[in-house]
């Protein structure tokens, strides 16, 4: 497997990922059900070089969007305690998604390791992802990567639920 940044030429590869993710939220969190995320905030994130790919065999699996360097005002307020206080400096994990035919394949724990790796080469101290409160495979994936439970958030983009657990890692 190869984990590398996603090309604008890729993006419809990227929105049938994105698709398959959908789809699965919607039997268990509702998560990702009012038209986030979109085609123009995935284009965003690959000009801003935020959006990296897992690629098996040159085909595109699973997507993550490693984002810095931009402060997060769904994180202005934290019920809980940071383990380092949150910064545009962080690291943030976003729109982590796996095409359905990869699915329990360790895809999405490769792309969580490649964050950490991500994070080291680059000298960032803290890892910060927020995922709905039934998301559980996200979840059991901050567990198993060793991010630390902080609290809640309450996310400023309209959804029916919009609180949101918050996960750090301390690199």
């Amino acid at each position: 497997m190869e984990i590398k940044q996603v090309q604008e030429k890729e993006i419809e590869q990227v929105m049938e990922i994105i698709s398959d993710a959908k789809a699965l939220l919607k039997t268990t969190s509702k998560q990702w059900q009012n038209g986030y995320p979109n085609r123009e905030g995935l284009l965003s994130d690959i000009h801003q070089g935020f959006l990296y790919g897992a690629y098996i065999d040159e085909k595109l699996v699973g997507v993550i969007a490693l984002v810095t360097g931009v402060f997060n005002v769904d994180y202005d307020v934290l019920e809980g305690e940071w383990l380092i206080p949150y910064s545009a400096d962080d690291l943030v994990v976003h729109r982590l998604a796996v095409k359905k035919e990869y699915y329990n394949q360790h895809i999405g724990s490769a792309l969580m390791e490649y964050a950490t790796k991500y994070a080291t080469e680059k000298g960032i101290k803290s890892i910060k992802i927020d995922t709905h409160r039934l998301n559980l495979p996200m979840q059991r994936l901050c567990n198993q990567a060793g991010y630390h439970l902080n609290g809640i958030i309450h996310i400023k983009r309209v959804e029916p639920d919009q609180t949101r657990l918050l996960f750090e890692k301390s690199i």
